[in-house]
């Protein structure tokens, strides 16, 4: 059961990991301030970034999708799977309510000892899963899209500085020439009216 804390928001944001290279300072028994924990290999999952798109929110037992966003990689068949899924979950919350409010409930933080906690909250509820899986996406292909997104999304300028796994550095360059689909994502995610501008 998760001990979730309700509160309304005005921007879900969620923790994804980004591999460092092994040289990181901190011993591997050692946990982050975010609660990712750092694996036996060396490398440490400890970088904070807004998640894309709307309604997915990472706990701290969520380690077993961050560590599979790192190495999934984004096609242009997943990525449009991606988005029509993420349209779906924005317009459901738009016009019910008790979908809003599920997707309003601060549950980053929660104390759940729940393996996929984020993943689990998300999977729970009929209707998002419903509208993401009529998209053609799993809910959980859906969830790592998202921070698999999120992460390589940070390396756009510079896809040869990500950190740790040929995928992340691929995704990051399949993203650089999507940047009004991140924008839109971006909407949709803080509830903002999506503009598009048309040459």
């Amino acid at each position: 059961m998760l001990n979730i804390t309700s509160k309304p928001i005005g921007a879900l944001t969620v923790a994804v990991a980004v591999v460092a290279l092994v040289g990181c300072s901190k011993r591997p028994d050692e946990r982050t301030a975010a609660g990712a924990v750092d694996t036996s290999a060396g490398t440490s999952l400890t970088t904070v970034t807004p998640a894309v798109g709307p309604g997915v929110q990472v706990t701290r037992t969520d380690e077993k999708s961050e560590r599979k966003a790192l190495e999934y990689e984004l096609t242009p068949d997943n990525f449009a799977k991606f988005l029509a899924a993420a349209d779906s979950v924005s317009a459901l919350s738009n016009r019910d309510p008790a979908t809003r409010n599920h997707l309003a409930a601060n549950i980053t933080d929660a104390g759940s000892t729940d393996d996929d906690a984020g993943l689990k909250w998300l999977e729970s509820n009929d209707a998002l899963s419903r509208v993401i899986n009529g998209a053609g996406i799993s809910v959980r292909d859906y969830y790592v899209t998202s921070l698999a997104t999120a992460a390589a999304s940070r390396f756009l300028n510079d896809p040869n500085a990500a950190p740790g796994t040929p995928t992340l550095r691929k995704n990051a360059e399949f993203l650089k020439n999507r940047q009004s689909d991140l924008d839109h994502l971006r909407a949709l995610r803080d509830n903002r009216p999506v503009v598009t501008v048309k040459p």
